[in-house]
């Protein structure tokens, strides 16, 4: 009989060991995903508070050096905005180097909620009907249609 009560004894120990192994493993895999959602909801949310639009009129784009498209930060978060953090396409082509120059208010690299940057676009561009789309680097993207 004695050796009954041993052997049960043995088993729960066993039970108990792999029972908490279990727990920590779960345990580790919740605060594991726990931390991932908190991660994903603060870009989600600096996603959300970042807006900007193209404030230009269509059928009248300045030209000064270049043709000038001035975006306007119509979100809550400040916009970084350099000729690497702002992509622009226009009709479809990739603008860069030269053939582009991003002005932010006193030169700070940034567009704080209300302010308006220049975006320059030295190339030639066709009368008629043409698109540009500005894509910042947390991936807003904005178009517009404009008319030479």
């Amino acid at each position: 009989m004695g050796s009954l009560a041993t052997s049960e004894m043995i088993f729960f120990i066993a039970t108990l060991v792999l029972s908490v192994s279990v727990v920590g493993v779960l345990g580790g895999q919740t605060a594991h995903l726990t931390l991932g959602m908190e991660n994903s909801a603060k870009g989600t949310s600096n996603l959300i508070q970042s807006d900007f639009q193209i404030i230009n009129d269509p059928s009248h784009i300045p030209y000064h050096n270049g043709y000038v498209f001035y975006i306007k930060n119509t979100g809550e978060n400040a916009i970084t905005f350099t000729n690497s953090t702002v992509s622009v396409l226009v009709n479809g082509t990739l603008i860069t180097g030269s053939e582009l120059n991003v002005e932010s208010p006193q030169s700070s690299g940034q567009i704080m909620p209300s302010q308006v940057g220049e975006i320059v676009v030295n190339i030639p561009i066709s009368a008629g009907y043409n698109q540009i789309t500005i894509t910042l680097a947390n991936g807003l993207s904005k178009s517009m249609e404009f008319q030479l």
